[in-house]
């Protein structure tokens, strides 16, 4: 072969190497290999090069976002852009980018643009869906994620996701479902498990809920959610020692959570522990003091115990946390009335019932007072007005899958995993 041609080829070669792509593809290389030095070098490289194309950019872009350069990706995906607003791939990265940043609405609106432009791309479906999931939107989380799983049926993470945004949603069958699906592909995905034992106490199928939360701690003894969904499962069945329990090694897992505490409590003052009880929720109190939950249980003890003026004092206090508490403002009309304070009683149900209409309870407590004060007609409005109520809450209670903790009590909800 002639030195001439050897001197081209060689050219050549040099010249090949230095297109963007090609220098991104190198960067890449380099970044697996853990030589982030070169990779930098090669992707400033790639940046001085002229004749950028919309592709180029975005893979730059990418690169850096990868290499920790969020700010230089920002602008390289921003650039691919304005090469080509129809190209894809920048608008799901910059989305991506935008949202890791804290810039949600930005990142929803490209992320929105990227699946516009591209629907059958499954991870800017499943991005898509998530992030609606995460801004509270199960109901568009639910269609793009079902997208998803339509387009990579395999995929364990989007059925989890799906059964996160049905959960959300209220249409627990469907989430079952889902979390199902999301196990037969990975078995040990206890985020997965956890949340499906959680859905199946609320579908009244609290043994089944022990089964999952049994399997997970066979692997994971110190798995904190799932011993608190084998509280909770527990407490459904009435076996409330065995919830106690739970409780009590959820503590030993995560002592610094309010809702262990809350929650055993709960499972105390079932077994009538009323003393032990009262501390934990102080405990669950000092841990939250937004635990407005706690308040209220500690006013129901107060009640049972038959001291009005405990029961007044807590319940203020949890309305003072959260105003607009309508189970608490009944339960303060109660003490009030129980304490002869009949027109602050009254003031408190009323409350109550502007909070929430539907429940029978404070037109009942309302109707005996007003009868006490001579108002036999507003009694007789609000006697009915209780009644109809109760008949309704009967009939919805029969098809009711989720019934909550009696007297308003709730379990105190947990994000660990």
């Amino acid at each position: 072969m002639s030195t001439r041609l050897l001197v081209l080829l060689a050219c050549g070669s040099v010249l090949l190497a230095q297109t963007s792509l090609d220098l991104t593809k190198q960067a890449e290389q380099l970044l697996r290999a853990g030589n982030k030095q070169e990779a930098r070098a090669a992707l400033e490289k790639a940046s001085a090069l002229k004749n950028q194309t919309a592709e180029s950019e975005d893979r730059i872009g990418f690169l850096l976002a990868v290499s920790g350069d969020q700010a230089g990706a920002h602008d390289h995906f921003r650039k691919s852009i304005s090469l080509d607003a129809n190209y894809a791939p920048a608008h799901f990265h910059l989305g991506a980018a935008d949202w890791l940043a804290g810039e949600k609405q930005e990142g929803l609106r490209e992320l929105e643009t990227a699946v516009r432009l591209a629907p059958g791309a499954f991870d800017y479906r499943y991005r898509l869906g998530a992030a609606y999931l995460d801004v509270n939107d199960p109901e568009n989380a639910v269609a793009q994620l079902q997208e998803a799983t339509r387009l990579n049926p395999s995929s364990g993470p989007a059925w989890r996701s799906l059964g996160q945004a049905l959960h959300s949603k209220g249409n627990l069958v469907a989430a079952i479902d889902a979390y199902r699906h999301a196990l037969s592909f990975n078995e040990q995905d206890t985020a997965a498990r956890n949340e499906l034992a959680t859905v199946l106490v609320q579908t009244r199928q609290p043994e089944l809920a022990i089964q999952e939360a049994n399997r997970i701690l066979q692997r994971d003894p110190k798995n904190f959610a799932a011993h608190m969904n084998l509280g909770y499962a527990y407490l459904k069945t009435g076996d409330y020692a065995k919830a106690e329990s739970a409780y009590r090694a959820a503590i030993a897992d995560d002592a610094t959570s309010a809702a262990p505490h809350y929650d055993l409590g709960i499972s105390l003052k079932m077994q009538d522990q009323l003393d032990a009880a009262r501390i934990e929720f102080g405990t669950a109190l000092k841990l939250d003091p937004t635990l407005a939950e706690a308040q209220y249980s500690i006013g129901i003890i107060s009640w049972q115990s038959g001291d009005f003026a405990a029961m007044a004092a807590a319940m203020k206090a949890a309305i003072a946390i959260r105003p607009e508490y309508a189970e608490a403002h009944y339960m303060l009309g109660i003490a009030l009335k129980g304490s002869d304070h009949p027109d602050e009683a009254i003031a408190e149900l009323q409350e109550a019932i502007r909070l929430d209409p539907t429940t029978p309870g404070p037109y009942n407590t309302l109707a005996q007072i007003l009868r006490l004060k001579g108002d036999q007609k507003g009694a007789a409005e609000a006697f009915a007005t209780g009644a109809r109520l109760k008949k309704e809450k009967d009939a919805q209670l029969a098809n009711n899958l989720e019934q909550g903790m009696r007297g308003g009590e709730m379990l105190k909800p947990i994000n660990k995993q």
